[in-house]
């Protein structure tokens, strides 16, 4: 039976040591090993405990022609019901019920874009996959270094949606005034913009020989330009907007605020395959998925024998 999923694009901006390599030059060293071995504790935890994250079905895959690396992120959780109507009557009850809801993610390994699919209510956010990764990769480095001569890189990961203009607008009428917009900087995995605007700022970084950085404007008033900035961050930078909203109330936007959610019809009784395919399928003509630098292609195609040799080693069928 098909039902609409929500879904999301980001940036899985992620680069590795102080030179800051890119995401492909680590990738079966680190980011393969890191999301395929994943250590999941046996049980369910109690209702007071956190949920518990983990990546599940990850393969090296290729959909379309691009590598793509794939998979489920799975929250491991406890629902707790208190009350429920038993023979027409409203009853206490004190039932706990294990729950692991899921959401697809799938990486374009040519440019890093993702898409994260949420499967039902309470499925995980592209919030939890960012914690949920950076927290995995560092683990497998840690554990790793521990017995390597040569010591693996630190990660520098940031996940970060993708906005959409017509998105952008849509939060910006529900605000009587902005406070002032952030944008954060960080190193960047390939990615050279072609826009004037973000260009021009992040030079200013290179001026003055940073990798890493923020620039705030305080009080702007013009809703429309601000709009602009932000669609053209591109995912590249994050964008934070504090702002205080028509009813008076104060509040942050943050990326995921910008982004569009999209609708995509998945079969539950279908393959993971298949759904993998169905998915890459509705995101593979939007600008935002497939967007590439000519840098993205030069280190795609360095990677791209390893690629193959591995998916028809391991992962094809």
């Amino acid at each position: 039976m098909l039902e609409n999923k929500n879904s999301y694009i980001a940036n899985f901006n992620c680069t590795f040591g102080k030179d800051h390599k890119p995401m492909l030059d680590y990738f079966f060293d680190i980011i393969l090993p890191a999301f395929v071995n994943d250590d999941v504790q046996e049980g369910v935890h109690s209702p007071k405990s956190k949920p518990q994250f983990f990546f599940e079905n990850v393969k090296l895959t290729n959909v379309k022609g691009e590598f793509v690396l794939a998979g489920l992120i799975v929250k491991r959780t406890t629902l707790e019901v208190k009350s429920k109507i038993i023979n027409g009557r409203l009853e206490r009850t004190n039932e706990i019920h294990p729950s692991d809801p899921y959401s697809y993610f799938i990486i374009n390994l040519k440019n890093h874009r993702m898409v994260l699919v949420k499967n039902q209510k309470g499925s995980p956010t592209l919030k939890n996959f960012s914690v949920t990764a950076r927290d995995k990769i560092k683990k497998f480095i840690r554990k790793e270094n521990e017995h390597r001569e040569e010591k693996l890189p630190d990660i520098h990961l940031n996940v970060v949606a993708i906005p959409f203009e017509g998105a952008i607008e849509e939060q910006l009428k529900k605000v009587k005034q902005i406070k002032n917009v952030t944008l954060r900087f960080y190193p960047l995995n390939g990615d050279i913009i072609d826009n004037e605007t973000v260009d021009h700022l992040t030079k200013s970084l290179e001026k003055l020989g940073s990798k890493t950085g923020n620039i705030t404007y305080n009080t702007p008033t013009n809703k429309d330009n601000v709009a602009s900035i932000v669609k053209d961050t591109k995912g590249l930078m994050k964008p934070t907007i504090r702002v205080k909203f028509k009813n008076d109330t104060l509040g942050t936007l943050k990326d995921d605020a910008f982004t569009e959610v999209m609708s995509i019809p998945l079969d539950d009784s279908e393959t993971f395959n298949q759904n993998i395919d169905d998915i890459t399928g509705k995101v593979i003509n939007k600008d935002e998925f497939n967007e590439t630098s000519e840098e993205n292609v030069s280190i795609y195609h360095r990677a791209y024998t390893k690629l193959e040799n591995a998916y028809n080693k391991f992962f094809k069928k």
